[in-house]
């Protein structure tokens, strides 16, 4: 196994276990994520945050175990962008405090966004 390898083996589910927590702890205790999700415009949010907490448990997993690694990077790529604009838009908040909170969370979405893209751009 080369340095590179090993180094995937062990990043892969660092950056996964993100998605499978907050997944499960969406689905768990959706209501508050759901509220969110209707003040920010999202249609049928009572089926959407489910949905896409599934998806992140099932994408996490299956990128932290390396079955399909790059397609599960895409799926979570996919659900961090929609989640990065829809409810960490900063620009929409005229408060400093939101403003400065929703820029960290956004900030921090980018950053993880770009580790499942590398992921998605490697080899297997």
């Amino acid at each position: 196994m080369t340095v590179q390898n090993a180094v995937t083996v062990v990043a892969r589910p660092m950056l996964a276990y993100g998605f499978v927590t907050g997944g499960l702890q969406a689905l768990k205790s959706p209501k508050g994520l759901i509220g969110m999700s209707e003040k920010a415009g999202i249609p049928a949010a009572d089926r959407v945050v489910p949905a896409t907490s599934v998806v992140m448990m099932a994408a996490g997993t299956s990128m932290a175990l390396g079955v399909a690694p790059r397609t599960s990077a895409v799926a979570l790529a996919g659900c961090l962008t929609g989640l990065t604009y829809t409810l960490h838009g900063f620009w929409r908040d005229t408060e400093e405090k939101p403003r400065r909170m929703k820029r960290q969370a956004f900030v921090t979405n980018v950053g993880t966004l770009g580790g499942l893209l590398a992921v998605a751009a490697s080899g297997r």
